[in-house]
C-alpha cells in the first residue's frame, strides 16, 4: 500500500454503474492514485446486490467498499434519526437496519451523518430521539458484526451531536467495535476548541477520519493544516482510515488529482 493509511474517496454510486463511462473514469483515476476504497452514496440501496457492487469494484479496479454513506437515500427519502414524527423516525430506524444488512459480511461500516437530522426548534429533544434511535439500531450492528459511525457534524446542519465529544457521548453505553465516531475536518474546522486535542482525546472511539478543506473543497484546497493533522495521527499510534470528501471547483478528476499532489508526501512519510 503506497500510503501510511488506506485511503478511500466518498461518491455516489450511479444506477448505471456497470456500464456509465463517467463513474469508471473516476475509478480509474483513483486507483490509479493508489487509493484503497470508495464511500458510496446511494439513491436505495435496495437498487443494487451488495456482493455485484463489491465485485465490480475490486475485480475491475483493485477498490474496497468502505463505507456505505447515508446522506441521499436520508435525503431523497426525508428520513431522520431525531424526527419530532415517531413513523419518520421508526421508518428511518428501519432504514438504517436495512443498510446494516446491505454490508454485513464485508468490511465496510455504515456513516449516520445528514441521516441524524437537520437543525431542531428543540435541540434538546431531538438529541433524546436521537438516542432511542441508536438504542434500536446498534444491537442490530452488534448482531451484523458492523459499525456504525456517528458523524460529527456543525451546528449549521444537525443539531446532533455537533463535536466529537458529543458524538462520543452518544455511544458511551455501546461497544467502539459497532458504534463509533466519525470525525471530520470540515466540521472540526467549525465546531472544535482544538481539533488536534479532540482527536486525541477520543482516538480510542474512531478508526475513520472524513478530510475536507475549510472551504468544504478537497484536502489541501483551503487552509486546513493537514501535515499537522497526519503527524498527530502517527503520534497517536493511529490506524485506521482516510476519507476524501468536498465539493469540486473545476471537475472531480483534476481536483482529486491536485489533493493527492498535496497529500500525498504527507501520507507516504
Amino acid at each position: 500500500m503506497r500510503y501510511r493509511f488506506p485511503l478511500s474517496f466518498q461518491t455516489v454510486l450511479p444506477n448505471d454503474y456497470g456500464t456509465s463511462a463517467a463513474f469508471q473514469s473516476l475509478l480509474e483515476t483513483l486507483r490509479e492514485l493508489s487509493f484503497w476504497g470508495v464511500e458510496l452514496n446511494m439513491s436505495d440501496p435496495r437498487s443494487f446486490e451488495p456482493e455485484a457492487v463489491r465485485s465490480f469494484l475490486k475485480g475491475k479496479f483493485d477498490l474496497e467498499l468502505s463505507m456505505l454513506a447515508t446522506g441521499l437515500t436520508a435525503k431523497q427519502a426525508g428520513l431522520s434519526l431525531s424526527h419530532s414524527s415517531e413513523s419518520v423516525r421508526q421508518q428511518s430506524v428501519d432504514k438504517c437496519r436495512e443498510m446494516i444488512d446491505w454490508v454485513a459480511g464485508s468490511n465496510a461500516g455504515v456513516i449516520i451523518g445528514f441521516l441524524k437530522g437537520g437543525v431542531a426548534q428543540d435541540g434538546e429533544e431531538a438529541r433524546k430521539r436521537f438516542a432511542r434511535s441508536l438504542a434500536e439500531i446498534v444491537p442490530r450492528a452488534e448482531e451484523r458484526s458492523v459499525a456504525v459511525l456517528i458523524e460529527a457534524t456543525n451546528r449549521y446542519e444537525s443539531s446532533v451531536a455537533n463535536t466529537i465529544k458529543e458524538a462520543a457521548a452518544f455511544l458511551r453505553d455501546y461497544s467502539a467495535r459497532c458504534a463509533q465516531v466519525l470525525p471530520d475536518t470540515f466540521h472540526m474546522n467549525i465546531e472544535e476548541a482544538d481539533m488536534f486535542e479532540s482527536l486525541r482525546r477520543h482516538r480510542d472511539r474512531f478508526s475513520s477520519l472524513h478530510l475536507s478543506d475549510n472551504n468544504r473543497l478537497f484536502p489541501g484546497l483551503g487552509a486546513i493544516d493537514f501535515a499537522r493533522i497526519i503527524r498527530l495521527l502517527r503520534d497517536i499510534d493511529y490506524h485506521g482510515r482516510l476519507a476524501i470528501e468536498g465539493n469540486v471547483t473545476k471537475d472531480i478528476e483534476s481536483d482529486l488529482r491536485a489533493s493527492i499532489a498535496r497529500l500525498a508526501p504527507l501520507l507516504e512519510s
